[in-house]
């Protein structure tokens, strides 16, 4: 019972100063010793789980391809890319040529 007051008492102090308070745990988080201590806590956690045969996935994005696939693939996707410019740079020429020779003032004249 006593607990629970204590506990009610604390809420209540924390959304009573929860700027406050947030800037407390902002401050007291990024201490390097608590940065340390977080990440030697998270190394044994890891170490564990390796030792029962529990491998955690890597951190990061996942990866589609690996290696000199993924590699192969940013290669194709560059080409496809480059062959879509020069495609688009083509037809933009193209319409120029169209329109310059259609408001020729040789034509308009006759």
């Amino acid at each position: 019972m006593r607990v629970l007051k204590r506990r009610q008492a604390v809420e209540r102090w924390k959304e009573k100063n929860r700027d406050r308070y947030l800037e407390q745990k902002r401050r007291l988080a990024a201490r390097p010793e608590y940065r340390a201590h977080r990440r030697e806590m998270y190394r044994q956690q890891v170490d564990e789980l390796a030792e029962l045969g529990i491998l955690p996935r890597p951190k990061g994005r996942p990866r589609l391809y690996e290696g000199t696939e993924a590699l192969e693939m940013r290669r194709e996707r560059a080409r496809r890319a480059s062959a879509r410019y020069r495609l688009k740079k083509i037809s933009q020429s193209t319409e120029k040529d169209e329109q310059s020779t259609s408001t020729d003032p040789s034509e308009n004249s006759a």
